[in-house]
């Protein structure tokens, strides 16, 4: 089980817990300068909170700029801005989605004492060197992407689990371990890929049972290149709960997210006596 802390307390990822939904919506393009730098701010913690009063737990971070010297100061100069400002505003549990490692560390550094999580750590060699001594260093959690310098990415389990254990490996050289590893067993979207569902499926289970790690995916991903996309990911997510799926990010926009989340955290009994679900009941049935 990893757990994350915030302003607002621990966040538990992991079995016997309320599956977690990260926000997926915070996202900054190569498109904005330091003059847009204090709108773009705002609007990102507008979407933070709007995300976290729906009934999400947390939200990913990503900032890209142009690839350019410039593009990565501009980076390091803002991820740690953003993170700041998100986490005054809403008090959650915060994921970095970055692989500039001088961003990474601002922003790391803006958040002591909390501990966060940094995402996505692949199993190429360049990306574990670089990324793997900052998560020990301010002892933060992982999303480990079974992606590898060889091969890939792995479309099928076998392939995705030895990527996985490269990760692990690599990170326990480093002091990191296994319980601050959260492992994505990578959603594709059936449209391009047929099939593919059922190797992440399996995949999870695997990660739970075989690896003992917390697991999430990146359920927006099932919809791509379909009518009504929300319908397509709502349900990826549903048939993915009972194969040990701990959390995942999500459009915080999707029609029935919370409640059908919580509804099946209370039947597979991740939300003893419905605690949950209630809450969320009784503060809808207020507004």
């Amino acid at each position: 089980m990893t757990i994350l802390t915030s302003r607002s307390g621990k966040l538990h990822i992991g079995p016997d817990h309320p599956v977690v939904l990260i926000s997926d919506q915070l996202r900054i393009g190569p498109q904005w300068d330091e003059a847009s730098a204090d709108a773009v701010l705002e609007h990102m913690a507008a979407l933070a909170r709007r995300a976290v009063s729906a009934g999400l737990d947390m939200v990913d971070l990503m900032v890209t700029g142009p690839a350019t010297d410039e593009g990565a100061t501009l980076v390091t100069d803002l991820l740690p801005r953003l993170a700041v400002a998100v986490h005054d505003s809403v008090g959650c549990a915060i994921s970095l989605d970055s692989r500039h490692p001088a961003a990474l560390r601002a922003a790391l550094t803006a958040l002591r004492p909390y501990k966060v999580l940094i995402n996505s750590v692949t199993a190429e060699a360049d990306v574990l060197t670089a990324l793997l001594p900052l998560a020990a260093e301010f002892d933060a959690a992982i999303i480990g992407m079974p992606i590898g310098n060889r091969h890939g990415l792995p479309k099928d389990v076998q392939g995705r689990m030895r990527e996985a254990e490269v990760i692990l490996e690599q990170a326990a050289a480093y002091g990191i371990p296994s319980e601050d590893v959260v492992m994505d067993a990578i959603c594709l979207a059936p449209s391009a890929e047929p099939g593919s569902m059922a190797v992440s499926l399996e995949t999870l289970r695997r990660f739970r049972d075989e690896l003992g790690v917390a697991t999430t995916l990146g359920i927006s991903n099932a919809g791509y290149g379909m009518p009504e996309p929300f319908h397509i990911t709502l349900a990826y997510l549903l048939s993915a709960m009972p194969w040990g799926l701990d959390s995942a990010l999500v459009n915080p926009r999707t029609p029935l997210l919370i409640e059908t989340v919580r509804a099946g955290d209370f039947l597979t009994h991740r939300d003893p006596y419905g605690k949950r679900y209630l809450q969320h009941y009784r503060a809808t049935q207020r507004l």
